[in-house]
């Protein structure tokens, strides 16, 4: 339903591509994840809040 979400083809195989390397990762992430997973580290994690905050609350309210 997210037009910004990696479609589940291109998911599956990256993460299969992920799992075929040798040796295997320690963490399966695809490059799409890579900004959240380092964000803390990168100083970037108040600014993703934001953005995904602000990103959810233009959504249409799931409630009846």
């Amino acid at each position: 339903m997210n037009p910004h979400a990696l479609p589940l083809d291109d998911f599956a195989t990256e993460v299969m591509h992920l799992l075929s390397e040798n040796p295997t990762p320690r963490e399966i992430l695809v490059k799409g994840v890579l900004m959240h997973r380092w964000a803390e580290r990168d100083g970037t994690y108040d600014d993703l809040v934001a953005q995904r905050s602000q990103a959810l609350a233009m959504l249409p309210s799931r409630e009846g």
